[in-house]
């Protein structure tokens, strides 16, 4: 999807290979000329991921200001035009540790989205303070994430809403959703440590947490949306009844647009 000038190198990471998912990366990987690389490591928690990139430089060319991008792999639509803005605005702010996209689905992103007249109540009525943390009433709610998804893609006008450019940052300081995040080579030693630190105190691997809340309360690291980049999440775990209704929403759209890379992404749901 993205151009190469955009981003230099991609890394895919796969818990479950009896899925079809891993021969469809493979076949991708291949195509892409040694621009992707794909592992299954073993399963250690996110940790393991994010100490790979603390240790490893890509193609040995890696500097500390690196940016680095971690997206879920049920990313199902990116406004690929603000990727490297996006990167850069985290490259220029050095006062943030952490810049999250604007996510479709995701509920500290659909207040924002609200607010400037991007989602009508009638489909979403996120409202601050959001219950714990920047999650939200829809994170649990697979009916409204589904309306939401459909309204994002009804028009090309509504779609254009959800581009907010004024401001362009808002900040957060507590837990949310990591779905589309960008983060700094140089700190990703910082990451794992407080990783660690979380895998002792809860006997969890939790990631999210970590590196939102932990890094907030106890490194008092700042971090933020960046309301340009819209991207959109196709469902939480809450949400999952709905998963198969949400893809065939965004393979339609794709042929529509013909967008030929969905393939068999579908075949197995």
């Amino acid at each position: 999807v993205m151009r190469p000038q955009d981003v230099p190198m991609s890394a895919f990471y796969e818990f479950d290979r009896h899925h079809s998912l891993p021969t469809a990366l493979e076949r991708f990987g291949k195509e892409t000329e040694g621009r992707a690389r794909f592992t299954w490591p073993p399963e250690r928690g996110y940790t393991e991921y994010f100490n790979y990139y603390a240790m490893t430089a890509p193609n040995g060319s890696h500097t500390r200001d690196d940016v680095i991008i971690k997206g879920d792999d049920d990313i199902v639509w990116i406004n690929t035009t603000q990727v490297r803005p996006f990167a850069e605005y985290l490259r220029n702010r050095t006062d943030i540790f952490l810049l999250s996209a604007s996510v479709v689905n995701q509920g500290l992103c659909a207040y924002y989205q609200q607010q400037h007249g991007a989602i009508p109540e009638s489909v979403v009525g996120e409202k601050l303070p959001l219950p714990g943390n920047g999650m939200g009433e829809m994170h649990d709610n697979s009916t409204q994430a589904l309306a939401l998804h459909r309204y994002f893609l009804s028009s090309e006008e509504a779609r254009q809403k959800f581009f907010i450019t004024d401001p362009p940052f808002y900040p957060f300081d507590f837990s949310i959703n990591v779905n589309f995040v960008a983060l700094r080579r140089h700190d990703f030693p910082e990451i794992v440590q407080i990783m660690r630190e979380k895998l002792a105190e809860e006997n969890r691997y939790y990631d999210e947490g970590a590196i939102t809340w932990d890094m907030i309360r106890k490194r008092k690291k700042v971090q933020g949306i960046y309301m340009p980049l819209v991207v959109s999440h196709a469902t939480f775990g809450a949400q999952n009844n709905k998963t198969k209704d949400v893809l065939i929403e965004y393979a339609e759209h794709g042929r529509k647009e013909l967008a030929l890379f969905y393939g068999n992404v579908l075949d197995d749901w």
